[in-house]
């Protein structure tokens, strides 16, 4: 089968970043280029919650046709 037409791929990631002994600081991006800031977490399991929850977000956004919808990629 070949695509007839090439669309952009869309990433959902998260990153965690250690500042100092206890605090993470979350970023997320959904193209790979651009990171929004999620938040500062006191722990890395609640940060990579976060991040999933961000994640998880935008693909129930997504699904309702909301403003950042994973189409716009």
């Amino acid at each position: 089968m070949i695509a007839s037409k090439k669309s952009p791929a869309c990433v959902l990631r998260w990153s965690v970043q250690k500042l100092n002994q206890n605090l993470f600081a979350v970023s997320a991006t959904i193209d790979g280029r651009a990171y929004d800031f999620v938040g500062n977490f006191k722990s890395i399991t609640d940060a990579n919650k976060a991040g999933r929850r961000y994640a998880s977000d935008l693909l129930h956004n997504s699904i309702s046709g909301g403003r950042r919808s994973l189409r716009s990629c």
